[in-house]
């Protein structure tokens, strides 16, 4: 797998034969999906035909994509890096390729990515963009910039790596709680906006909301403050990106995924299994958050699963809550 560089962002050297996909399984409910998702010719060889539901009207699409071991853990603890779990698994090296491929398909079809600042510590010469070149020309010919923003997540602002490269050269939107904020505004080097604290939608200006953002758009670093204390309201963020023309965003963060979970706020996720085992205290995905019970938890339905050999698999999930199961 050759890195090449197009422009200013990294892009990788796909060879479509060696990570082609078998779809074995497609739910019926595809058919009535509205929205064709933004693929190439080589997309739709690997990976077949992408297609989303009717978006929010009032927040953004959220979806997430990891690779997790068969035990569902999402980081080795000798060596914690994310794509790791997927490169370890040497019965299907192309595999591993293929869920990095397909991690690359869904950012081509966000307007912005979650990424938790832990992670940007574990991976501090990360770049969040679209390694696939066509499929980043594929986004600009849809109207979409080269690469979505990214939103990184911290409650309290203390874990963020400030000179981290993601920070200083990609436009990066802050996510924090209004301690956060206070932190930030005290270690930030760079221009910035906030906007914040809010704890509901009643509590801003949509238009007033929209102009600051298109002011300062590419100028300066925005913050967005919700919650209470240490705590954020994903809610109303989710409102907050939506009013700045961000229709879908994708999760990153293990903590964001289980946090958007708990306020049933998840629409769909990628999970690919890589079959490898690795046990004990790794890290799985919403370790050391409150877990759900028995009696109230969220649900998916399977959109579709592919297989790329017998030792890695692809599982597009759609997340059903209590209230939605119930009907």
């Amino acid at each position: 797998m050759a890195q090449k560089f197009t422009s200013e962002y990294p892009k990788i050297d796909y060879d479509y034969d060696k990570i082609n996909l078998d779809r074995i399984f497609e739910n019926e409910k595809l058919k009535n999906y509205p929205n064709n998702g933004i693929q190439t010719k080589e997309a739709k060889k690997v990976y077949g035909k992408l297609k989303f539901p009717s978006l929010p009207k009032n927040r953004t699409y959220t979806m997430a994509s990891f690779v997790t071991s068969i035990d569902g853990k999402v980081a080795y603890l000798d060596d914690p890096a994310g794509p790791i779990v997927a490169k370890s698994n040497r019965l299907d090296p192309q595999g591993a390729e293929a869920d990095f491929w397909i991690l690359n398909l869904m950012r081509a079809n966000c307007d912005a990515i979650f990424a938790g600042a832990v992670t940007l510590q574990k991976e501090p010469d990360g770049t969040v963009c679209i390694f696939d070149e066509g499929l980043e020309e594929a986004r600009i010919k849809n109207g979409l910039k080269a690469v979505p923003w990214v939103v990184i997540c911290s409650l309290d602002g203390t874990d963020i790596p400030f000179d981290d490269k993601v920070i200083k050269e990609q436009e990066v939107i802050f996510n924090t709680s209004p301690e956060g904020l206070k932190y930030i505004e005290n270690n930030m080097s760079k221009d910035y906006f906030s906007v914040g604290p809010f704890n509901s939608i009643e509590e801003y200006n949509n238009e007033r909301l929209k102009e600051l953002f298109i002011k300062n758009k590419g100028k300066k670093i925005p913050i967005i403050a919700t919650g209470e204390g240490k705590k954020t309201n994903s809610e109303v963020l989710l409102h907050i990106l939506k009013l700045w023309g961000i229709d879908k965003a994708m999760v990153e963060s293990p903590s964001y995924f289980h946090s958007l979970l708990r306020e049933e706020l998840l629409d769909e996720a990628t999970l690919n299994y890589s079959c490898v085992y690795i046990g004990d205290q790794a890290v799985g995905l919403g370790k050391g958050m409150r877990p759900f019970t028995s009696k109230k938890h969220p649900h998916t339905e399977m959109l579709t699963i592919h297989s790329h050999s017998p030792s890695f698999f692809y599982f597009r999930h759609k997340f059903i809550y209590e209230e939605e199961s119930n009907k």
